[in-house]
């Protein structure tokens, strides 16, 4: 029960050393607008460590799951 708690703050915690300043330089600098290019790949790159927290939190593997249409023979 831990681990997903774990996983959960310390998925909050970079969500938010990440947006926050991300949000005040968009804010404060006139060249800040351009880092609205930027924002996509922000965005991806939080999905991605949420992705691999959760698969942390429920012990699953980082490796892709088998595909159901092309099973392995043996």
């Amino acid at each position: 029960m831990t681990r997903p708690l774990i996983a959960m703050l310390t998925g909050l915690t970079i969500c938010a050393c990440l947006v926050v300043p991300f949000a005040l330089a968009i804010n404060r600098f006139d060249w800040g607008v351009g880092l609205l290019l930027v924002a996509p790949l922000l965005v991806w790159l939080l999905m991605q460590i949420g992705k691999r927290l959760e698969r942390w939190a429920r012990y699953e593997s980082d490796s892709l799951p088998p595909d159901p249409d092309f099973p392995d023979e043996d």
